[in-house]
C-alpha cells in the first residue's frame, strides 16, 4: 500500500518504534518518516510569545533544525516546512536572505546558541536523546523588510535574537523568562501586563522588608506594593510588576484583587485580609 511507504526512516526512528511510542510520541516519528520532520508548536502566552520549531530535519538530512518565535502558528508550519525543504535540497540557508518564505518579505536564518535550544526545544532534545544538534532561527524584518537593528525597524515585530553573540535585552529576557517555569512570566496572572508600572517602598525595593499591604488603586488601577513600615521615606520606587511577584510567589493570591481594594497580611505565610477602600469627601 502507498500508505505504508516510510520515505524518511532512520536508525533512530527504527529505534523509537522498537521501543515502543506513546499515542503523542507516534505522531512525531510517523511525521518525521513521511514529511523528513515535524513541527512542535509552543502557544503564545498573556506574558510571551509563542514558539514553532522542527524536530528531524538533522536526522533525515544533515542539516539543522529550524526554530522561530512569534509568529503565527500556521505562518511558522509553512515557514519551517518550506525551510526543511530548502535544506535537504542542498540551499544554504545561512548564505544572504530568502524570499517567499513568509510573506512579501525576506528572511535570514541565522545560528542558535546551545543555552536556547536547551530552554526552548524540549522535544527534539528527547528526539536526540539530549546530544547537540545544530539550529537555525528563522529571523523576519517588519512589513518593509527592515530587519531587527536596522534603521526605522518597527518594534511591533521585534523578536528574541539567540544568537550566540546576541546580548541579552529585555526582549530576550522577557522570552525566556516567559518560558521559565519558576518566574512569574511563564504564567502571568494578572490582568495588567508584567511591565506595567507599579509603586513599592523602599525597603520593600530594597528586600530589607516583605510586602504587607497590597492596594489595588481605583482612581488609575495603580499597584502598591509596601512593607509593615508603609512609608519609609524618600518616595516610592517604581518597578516593573512582574519584579515584586518574582520576588515573592505568595503575591499571584492577588491577582483578582479588584480596583478600589487593599490586602493586608501579618507576615508571609499568613492568609491575606481583603478590604474595600473608603471613599472619604474628599474623592468627590
Amino acid at each position: 500500500m502507498a500508505g505504508a511507504i516510510q520515505r524518511f526512516e532512520t536508525e533512530r526512528t527504527r529505534r523509537f518504534r522498537a521501543e515502543g511510542l506513546s499515542e503523542t510520541d507516534e505522531g512525531t516519528i510517523c511525521n518525521v518518516e513521511q514529511f523528513g520532520c515535524s513541527v512542535v508548536q509552543v502557544k503564545a502566552s498573556n506574558a510571551g510569545a509563542g514558539w514553532s520549531y522542527t524536530v528531524g530535519v538533522y536526522d533525515t538530512s544533515g542539516k539543522p533544525e529550524v526554530i522561530t518565535v512569534g509568529l503565527r502558528e500556521k505562518t511558522a508550519l509553512v515557514l519551517l516546512s518550506d525551510a526543511a525543504n530548502r535544506l535537504r535540497a542542498g540551499t544554504d540557508l545561512t548564505q544572504g536572505r530568502h524570499r517567499e518564505m513568509v510573506g512579501e518579505v525576506e528572511c535570514e536564518f541565522r545560528p542558535v546558541d546551545p543555552k536556547w535550544v536547551k530552554h526552548l526545544m524540549g522535544w527534539a532534545l528527547w528526539y536526540y536523546d539530549h546530544s547537540e544538534f545544530p539550529v537555525l532561527q528563522a529571523v523576519y524584518p517588519d512589513l518593509e523588510n527592515r530587519f531587527p537593528g536596522e534603521n526605522g525597524f518597527d518594534p511591533a515585530f521585534a523578536q528574541p535574537l539567540m544568537q550566540p553573540d546576541s546580548p541579552m535585552t529585555e526582549v530576550e529576557d522577557d522570552f525566556w523568562a516567559s518560558a521559565n517555569p519558576k518566574s512569574s512570566l511563564f504564567d502571568w496572572k494578572f490582568a495588567d501586563p508584567p511591565h506595567t508600572r507599579v509603586f513599592l517602598s523602599k525597603s520593600v525595593h530594597q528586600g530589607s522588608e516583605p510586602v504587607t499591604y497590597v492596594s489595588h488603586d481605583e482612581e488609575d488601577g495603580a499597584w502598591q506594593f509596601l512593607g509593615d513600615s508603609m512609608s519609609d521615606g524618600g518616595g516610592p520606587v517604581i518597578s516593573c510588576f512582574h519584579h515584586p511577584i518574582d520576588d515573592d510567589s505568595s503575591l499571584i493570591e492577588l491577582a483578582d484583587l479588584p480596583m478600589g481594594w487593599w490586602a493586608e497580611r501579618a507576615k508571609p505565610g499568613e492568609p491575606w485580609v481583603r478590604s474595600k477602600h473608603e471613599r472619604t469627601d474628599t474623592d468627590d
